[in-house]
């Protein structure tokens, strides 16, 4: 930590041991942005309903001139304002190419509001901020709380926990893992952070959230690569 400059005002993270149970929480309610971490929930809602009826992964939402923004990903090249976009590939784009444009349409079906109420659910344990409902914040317990809850009913996520395993190609977490690993990284300004669920002789739980700190997607794929080393 020294060496890298790192804080409890520039850096969180947890470790948790799926099958020994062992753990390790630096920081973890310290907020912070959330970036694109938060189209892992967002999936969630969506399967959720899927799974229930409610939903089917052939439905289509509308695509609106306030949902378009700069980002990976395909929804605004293949599809023009006022389309009607297929709800599966909505989801796919959001994970794996971290698409903005494709989240903004699964988060204006709900309306922001109640999609902040919802995947508050996922982390129901914790007693969040006011302001975790008006804005796009996280916290590192919130990370571990949603991925614990997104692994013990893994069933229900399958798609997901694929699109996820290829997200952001080779980068962050599993930069340097010759292994499984479902994550989500989120940039945003000089804010960098990953998650993720690494599937290995022992499966764990690994997040790493950055705020202003010199070079961390190197740093949190080093990180990773030292864990694994360890467990």
């Amino acid at each position: 930590m020294s060496e890298n400059s790192l804080d409890e005002d520039n850096f969180a993270f947890f470790y948790y041991n799926l099958d020994t149970k062992e753990y390790y929480f630096y920081n973890i309610d310290e907020y912070f942005t959330a970036a694109s971490t938060v189209k892992v929930p967002v999936a969630m809602l969506y399967y959720d309903m899927i799974n229930s009826g409610e939903m089917s992964a052939d439905d289509t939402l509308v695509y609106t001139s306030d949902c378009y923004e700069e980002s990976g990903g395909e929804t605004a090249s293949l599809y023009s304002v006022s389309s009607s976009v297929p709800l599966d590939f909505l989801l796919e784009q959001a994970i794996v190419n971290s698409d903005n444009t494709a989240v903004n349409i699964l988060i204006k079906n709900l309306g922001y509001s109640k999609c902040r109420e919802m995947i508050a659910e996922y982390a129901s344990d914790i007693d969040l901020p006011d302001d975790f409902y008006i804005s796009n914040i996280t916290c590192g317990r919130f990370g571990y709380e949603l991925l614990s809850y997104l692994y013990e009913n893994i069933d229900d996520y399958e798609t997901l926990i694929e699109d996820m395993k290829q997200s952001s190609g080779g980068e962050y977490l599993k930069k340097y893992l010759d292994v499984d690993v479902a994550h989500k990284y989120g940039l945003y300004d000089d804010c960098e952070r990953d998650y993720d669920i690494v599937f290995d002789d022992t499966n764990y739980l690994i997040g790493v959230y950055t705020q202003d700190v010199s070079d961390s997607a190197e740093l949190i794929a080093q990180i990773s690569l030292d864990v694994n080393t360890a467990v």
